[in-house]
């Protein structure tokens, strides 16, 4: 299952090409992260665990500008599980075409211990809600 979340392109996230900058790019998966989490409450059953979201790596690839007006749509989903990170797929697409896809990995990090948490199976099943 996956979370879909929409933005509209404005003017304000192009540059002076007049297309969406590479950086902005992150601040939509951001946002759509974002969406996703608190959709399904994981924001807040993460801190009541004494836990936070640690962004180590995010890997993307640019396949095709963004421009003003615009409609995207940024799917988000469950990736790679490990022991001690979890990855989320993103794609942002404009109508059927990719303009961007990626993978973002984070840790949970144990604010008690002050380091990554092992990836228990009562994380992986709150990230499976979608």
């Amino acid at each position: 299952m996956a979370h879909i979340h929409s933005i509209i392109v404005r003017g304000f996230h192009c540059d002076a090409y007049g297309h969406v900058n590479n950086a902005r790019y992150l601040e939509f998966l951001e946002e759509s992260r974002w969406a996703a989490l608190e959709t399904h409450n994981l924001i807040e059953r993460v801190n009541e665990l004494g836990l936070q979201f640690f962004v180590v790596n995010i890997n993307i690839s640019f396949k095709k500008a963004l421009l003003p007006n615009d409609s995207i749509h940024i799917e988000t989903k469950l990736g790679e599980v490990k022991r001690k990170t979890i990855s989320f797929i993103q794609t942002i697409s404009k109508g059927e075409d990719v303009a961007a896809a990626a993978e973002v990995t984070f840790v949970l990090f144990d604010e008690a211990n002050k380091k990554a948490a092992t990836i228990e199976e009562s994380h992986v099943t709150m990230f499976k809600s979608f």
